[in-house]
Parts: C-alpha cells; sequence; structure tokens
C-alpha cells in the first residue's frame, strides 16, 4: 500500500485529479474534504488510528478550467504512447526522441502541433526534412493533449472502486 493514490472530487463528486492517499487523510483532518471510501490500510498516531481514504470529496465546488499541459519532451512522449510516429514501434523513454515535423531549421517551432515522438533510427533518417520531403508519413497527427486526471500514475495505480465516480 506504499505509495497509494486517493481520487479527489469536488462537492458535486465531479473527479478533479489524483492525489497521495496521505495528503488526502490530511484534507479530511483539516476539515477542507470527507472520506467517501477508504482502504482497509491504517495509519496510526500516537493517540488514534486513521484509515486511508481511497475517495475523497472536498466541501466546495472547484471551478473547471481545462489545463494546459506544457509542451516538453515527457509529455509529448506521453501524449504519442511512447510510440514512434514514423515506424510504430513502441519504446521504452529513454530510446526516444523528439522530432520537429518542420525543422527548426525550415521555421519549425517547440509547440505541440509541431513534435512528434521518433526513435533514434527514424528521426536520422529523417534528418533535416519534412516528412513529405523524406517520404516518411506521420502515423497520426500531432495534436494539443486535454489534461488527463490519471497523467500523473501508472495504469495499475487506477483502482477499480473509482470507476463509479469516473465520468
Amino acid at each position: 500500500m506504499d505509495n497509494a493514490k486517493t481520487l479527489k472530487l469536488d462537492s458535486s463528486f465531479r473527479p478533479i485529479e489524483v492525489i497521495d492517499a496521505v495528503e488526502a487523510l490530511v484534507l479530511c483532518l483539516i476539515g477542507k474534504a470527507q472520506a467517501i471510501e477508504s482502504y482497509s490500510k491504517v495509519i496510526n498516531s500516537v493517540n488514534e488510528s486513521f484509515q486511508l481514504p481511497c475517495v475523497i470529496a472536498l466541501k466546495r465546488i472547484v471551478r473547471f478550467r481545462y489545463k494546459t499541459i506544457p509542451c516538453h519532451r515527457r509529455n509529448v512522449i506521453w501524449r504519442d504512447q511512447n510510440q514512434c510516429q514514423y515506424c510504430a514501434k513502441h519504446f521504452v523513454i529513454d530510446k526516444l526522441t523528439i522530432d520537429h515535423i518542420v525543422p527548426r531549421s525550415q521555421g519549425g517551432k517547440n509547440e505541440w502541433l509541431n513534435l512528434a515522438t521518433a526513435c533514434k533510427k527514424c528521426n536520422q533518417k529523417k534528418g533535416d526534412k519534412t516528412p513529405s520531403e523524406a517520404r516518411m508519413p506521420l502515423i497520426k497527427r500531432p495534436s494539443v493533449p486535454k489534461s488527463d486526471i490519471f497523467k500523473n500514475i501508472n495504469k495499475n495505480q487506477i483502482i477499480h472502486r473509482w470507476r463509479y465516480y469516473l465520468w
């Protein structure tokens, strides 16, 4: 249960984010949230025992804002799901590079719609050309990703009991 995660909801039960379970417990203890569901794991203090919350609801409504995800290497690889956008093979993160679709030498910028994940072999083969000049079409057009409450956790950390609260 090390590194346990908690689904945080606003008072209308809309999912906001996934946080550390101990952080969620603190929010409950100081009165900013209430535990909706708890793990069987207990944390003991000198005088009391506390169950770690699995799902919490804040006592206020959080105004919904679309958060923009910063455009940097790790997020481009996350958006492209560790897949080379030229050969379609999947790689571990350190075997991937970020390719400028329109090369910087041709005025290409570091922005979501101009960056794609590429394996080292494909990136070298494409070189300082556009995909059409190199005759290497992209398998998927780049997009600006939407905020994802699960972005910072692994798929195996998504708890089955959260499904009821996810829209």
